[in-house]
């Protein structure tokens, strides 16, 4: 039980607070006037004086906003401590930026398999500003395998800036790809993300199978991820349909005790002119996520066996040996 006293006017306020900032904010205005509609509604109605928490308040009125909006993204959160006036910048915030450096900016596994088949966990896309030699050394390192696993099951989201470094090694720089655009309601401006001409370290390649491993938590900018790669045909998507949040946004701080994150923008990608909002990323393999890299390991060898049966280059005749065996023990 909170120790947060909830009267009557502290609750209206946050309420009425919460409204104004949706009208103002909320990508879809139309939707946003609906919610407000339908939360001071309830507001009148004493739907909200019945609660006995903050962390309950919150989680009803964003079940109410989820409803209305089918936006995973939109939500209430309630703090027991008092919130600071200066909410964090997560490109300047220092306590976040030492988190992301012990957390190696998201990369926690770099590894090539028996076979020649390259393995990149990334758990986060961390601005490219701080993760970027990161980034540029893993992709370096998996640039000569003959196949790519990328596994983003534990993966939230992060920056679109990082997605777009890591989807141009897996292009040429020649022609570039339109690979996402986003919206943003603030601004009335559409920014457009594009594959780059030029990446530091050496390329992947656009030539060379990727399987992307995915889960229910994979979120935000890993879905982004997936989908514009998946959307180009450049990749499968073998695990779980992902967690369907699509529409960025920021945090806005009501009071000393809650804040919520308002989406202010939409992402449409190019090719489908729709997004992944409150659907999720369907994969091309489905499969339980705690089975999905085996799958695709299975399909990357498969695959090499038979591009290289069908188009032997010299010297390549061990790792056709070595492919027989592992599958034959499998």
């Amino acid at each position: 039980m909170t120790t947060i006293k909830l009267e009557a006017v502290f609750i209206n306020n946050t309420v009425e607070s919460l409204a104004v900032l949706l009208l103002d904010y909320y990508v879809f205005p139309n939707t946003a006037e609906i919610m407000k509609t339908v939360l001071l509604e309830k507001l009148s109605e004493g739907d909200f004086y019945k609660v006995e928490s903050g962390l309950a308040l919150s989680q009803k009125i964003t079940g109410y906003m989820q409803k209305i909006s089918n936006d995973k993204h939109l939500g209430l959160h309630f703090s027991e401590l008092p919130l600071p006036l200066q909410l964090h910048d997560s490109i300047a915030d220092d306590d976040i930026k030492l988190r992301q450096k012990l957390n190696n900016y998201g990369f926690e596994r770099v590894e090539r398999l028996p076979g020649n088949i390259g393995y990149l966990v990334i758990n986060e896309f961390v601005y490219p500003e701080l993760a970027g030699e990161t980034a540029a050394h893993a992709m370096s390192f998996l640039a000569n395998t003959d196949g790519l696993i990328i596994d983003l099951r534990n993966n939230g989201g992060g920056s679109s800036f990082m997605v777009t470094l890591i989807a141009s090694y897996l292009l040429d720089g020649s022609p570039p790809m339109h690979l996402n655009d986003l919206y943003w309601r603030f601004y009335d401006a559409t920014q457009s993300f594009w594959s780059l001409p030029f990446v530091p370290g050496k390329r992947f390649g656009s030539s060379k199978p990727v399987y992307l491993l995915t889960s229910q938590k994979t979120g935000s900018g890993a879905e982004e991820f997936a989908y514009s790669l998946q959307a180009i045909k450049r990749v499968k998507i073998v695990g779980e349909k992902t967690g369907g949040k699509a529409n960025p946004g920021s945090i806005h701080r009501i009071n000393d005790h809650f804040q919520v994150f308002i989406p202010n923008g939409r992402a449409i990608n190019p090719i489908t002119k729709d997004n992944w909002e409150g659907i999720g990323v369907l994969p091309d393999i489905e499969s339980n996520s705690d089975e999905a890299y085996e799958k695709a390991y299975q399909f990357l060898l498969q695959h090499i066996l038979q591009h290289f049966s069908e188009n032997l280059e010299p010297g390549r005749e061990q790792l056709m040996t070595d492919i027989k065996k592992i599958l034959n023990l499998r």
